[in-house]
């Protein structure tokens, strides 16, 4: 049941990096047509906000991998430990490590104003590793069109993959939203505690 509840919460941190990485992508469109304050606040706050998520992903992740040790059979820890610490370790350790570097690096304003950094970014976060492998079997000639199905992870976005985008990138901007302003009140309140002592 723990293992269940990591793994989603796993998914939905995931779908934040690609919410992300379209948001971006969206936002440095429109920077180019529109020069409003408010487009470079509300990009300010999504990699504030990615940043925060790259933190909880990262504990989320140790975490569900502990319990996925604690839970197994001797046999099956035995073989996620050879994966984790064997010959092809890195293919178990580079695409969390690469999330979270990709997230805590957006802390530095250089990085944020920089486009082209921030449109690699963006694809790494979009495509996984994973995703990346999967696309190029996918156009081997020996893989047939007719199997080609589009999936989503967590299962709450429809089939229709621009529907799809439009909820994951409102989902995202709301879950900004209320970051913003949480953080905002968590700061007003500890500057009232300072001013008070």
């Amino acid at each position: 049941m723990i293992e269940r509840i990591l793994f989603n919460f796993e998914l939905i941190l995931v779908d934040f990096f690609t919410a992300y990485g379209l948001t971006t992508i969206l936002f440095l469109i429109l920077s180019i047509f529109i020069k409003k304050n408010f487009l470079k606040k509300a990009d300010d706050h999504s990699n504030h906000f990615i940043s925060f998520i790259g933190i909880v992903y990262l504990i989320v992740w140790i975490i569900a991998t502990i319990v996925e040790l604690y839970m197994r059979e001797e046999q099956e820890k035995n073989d996620l430990l050879h994966r984790m610490f064997g010959k092809y370790w890195f293919g178990f350790w580079l695409q969390p490590l690469l999330w979270f570097s990709i997230t805590q690096l957006l802390r530095f304003e250089t990085i944020r104003k920089n486009i082209f950094c921030r449109l690699i970014f963006s694809i790494l976060l979009i495509l996984s590793l994973e995703r990346i492998v999967i696309i190029s079997t996918s156009l081997h000639r020996d893989y047939l069109p007719s199997s080609w199905t589009m999936y989503n992870d967590s299962g709450i976005y429809p089939s229709n993959i621009f529907l799809e985008i439009i909820m994951k990138v409102s989902i995202y901007l709301l879950f900004v939203e209320l970051f913003a302003v949480t953080s905002k009140k968590i700061n007003e309140w500890k500057t009232r505690k300072t001013n008070s002592q």
